[in-house]
């Protein structure tokens, strides 16, 4: 699956259930934070560390979400 993709993914997952625990997972994971409030600001800081993280942490992400 291509990266961008699953950065989509986890964004949109992200962005719906902010509250899960994949979700707080994934905003420790990409913004070092369990507890970060997804505004806008933050979901582009999301989309954009979710970008430049290694594959590993973002296949992690990604199957957290699914």
């Amino acid at each position: 699956m291509e990266q961008q993709q699953m950065v989509q993914e986890i964004v949109d997952f992200v962005t719906r259930n902010s509250h899960s625990h994949a979700s707080r997972i994934v905003c420790q994971t990409a913004l070092g934070d369990y507890h970060a409030q997804l505004n806008l600001q933050s979901r582009e800081e999301l989309l954009k560390n979710l970008q430049q993280i290694g594959y590993d942490d973002l296949e992690y992400c990604y199957y957290l979400i699914k």
